[in-house]
């Protein structure tokens, strides 16, 4: 709303004010005449209610009474210029708001917010149960995890940690070596999955190699390969980071003659055969990267001690920290989100009294409440920190929790988005709602207003 219309609307209000203090004159007259009438109308006991003067009488006032006159339009245009005239002089909210009304606006408004806050706020509760989750988090990864098997060991090596050794298990019954090769040769992917640089036409030396094709190469990202490995299919090329930036090569192998769906399905199942296919040797070998492993690793120019993140990175996967010690280190963060999901929903409902079903509903990720998300942030965080303490401690990058940085990462930007932005956003909407829906029911009133205006005598 520019000024013109805000000093117009202005002193529309004022006209219509000053108009109301009129009316409201007027009907106390009115009032009194009627208690006047209605004295005299008292006294009249003695009147003949069976004559036909009184039976026309009463039967011309019903008539009236019953009779609608159709209120004249008028035009907005029309009140403004009316305003205009009747108020020559500049107005402002001082002028039409007293101080009793600027006390009403101000008390609607703390209880706005204070409803608000009583719906996205955080309680000592939701801290405490955020704090003990994250805590509880990462006791699990501490005791239960450990470093990830070197890709050298044999295949059926029993490995260290409780997580590590359960998934072990779980991919070796899952995928043994005979279902790996078969899905393998069934689902060859082409150029996509060069594995040296003589695969690649014009390759850098040292772009690819058999140990880590799979973390270079985007189309072993077991997220973005199905957009890069997709693409990779259908030119016959090979997406590879490189130095820092993304580099397309030809490769010998040439595209791969499959449609859309075709090409997704032979793409998929070339991952599953990646995920644990043992070595020609009988070795764990090298799995599938983390996702977003791969992109990561064009952050070379990233301190990380002595060293950059991209260098970090490969030696992580070097040493075994592929996508089945990922699926490991992601079990205390799922019991996390789990044990937080019941704790937050029990305290909702034995609290707040909220329904359960509700309470469940506002944790879950496309109707999760800010108040939740700022508890998982929290309760990330605090996994993240002691992680962080972790690898500190013991000077080894492979104890690094990616699950719980990812989530942190994730969680975080909400929980930041939301404090810095989307709260006020919503805040604010939220009461200009309520206002819109208090100013619905006066024109609603109005209108009926209106109505009986219209049976009215004239």
């Amino acid at each position: 709303m520019n000024s013109r219309d805000r000093r117009r609307n202005i002193k529309t209000i004022r006209l219509l004010q000053n108009r109301s203090d009129l009316i409201e004159d007027a009907h106390q007259d009115v009032s009194a005449d009627l208690r006047t009438v209605k004295n005299r109308l008292a006294r009249l006991t003695d009147v003949d209610k069976s004559t036909p003067d009184f039976a026309k009488s009463k039967q011309f006032h019903l008539d009236a009474m019953n009779r609608r006159t159709e209120l004249a339009p008028v035009g907005i245009e029309a009140i403004y210029n009316e305003a205009e005239k009747a108020i020559p002089d500049a107005v402002g909210l001082t002028d039409i708001l007293a101080p009793e009304d600027w006390a009403i606006v101000d008390k609607r408004m703390e209880a706005h917010i204070e409803d608000f806050d009583s719906r996205y706020g955080l309680d000592r509760w939701d801290y405490a149960i955020a704090g003990g989750c994250g805590l509880f988090a990462a006791m699990l990864d501490w005791l239960c995890v450990k470093a990830p098997a070197k890709p050298t060991v044999e295949w059926t090596k029993k490995v260290d940690g409780v997580f590590n050794r359960g998934v072990q298990k779980a991919f070796n019954r899952l995928l043994p070596p005979e279902l790996s090769r078969g899905l393998g040769k069934q689902n060859t992917i082409g150029g996509a999955d060069s594995s040296t640089v003589a695969q690649l036409i014009g390759g850098a030396p040292g772009a690819l190699s058999p140990t880590n094709h799979r973390l270079r190469s985007l189309s072993h990202d077991p997220i973005l390969g199905f957009l890069f490995g997709v693409l990779d299919m259908k030119h016959g090329t090979c997406t590879v980071v490189e130095h820092g930036s993304l580099k397309i090569y030809k490769t010998t192998a040439g595209p791969v003659a499959d449609g859309l769906f075709a090409r997704l399905g032979r793409l998929f199942g070339h991952l599953v055969s990646d995920v644990n296919a043992p070595s020609s040797k009988g070795n764990r070998g090298m799995g599938l990267p983390v996702p977003l492993m791969g992109v990561l690793r064009m952050s070379d120019g990233l301190p990380v001690g002595d060293s950059d993140l991209g260098k970090q990175i490969e030696y992580m996967y070097a040493k075994g920290y592929d996508l089945r010690h990922f699926v490991a280190v992601s079990i205390p963060v799922l019991a996390m989100e789990v044990v937080l999901r019941v704790l937050y929903a029990f305290k909702q409902v034995a609290l707040e009294g909220s329904s359960l079903g509700e309470t469940l509903i506002e944790t879950m990720p496309t109707k999760m409440n800010p108040r939740f998300r700022i508890m998982l942030a929290m309760a990330y965080g605090t996994m993240a920190g002691v992680n962080g303490a972790r690898v500190f401690v013991t000077e080894d990058i492979l104890s690094l929790n990616y699950a719980a940085w990812t989530g942190l990462v994730w969680n975080g930007f909400h929980a930041i988005k939301w404090a810095l932005l989307d709260r006020n956003l919503r805040l604010w909407k939220e009461f200009e709602q309520k206002e819109l829906e208090a100013l619905e029911h006066v024109t609603d009133r109005i209108h009926g207003l209106a109505g009986r205006a219209e049976r009215l005598p004239v």
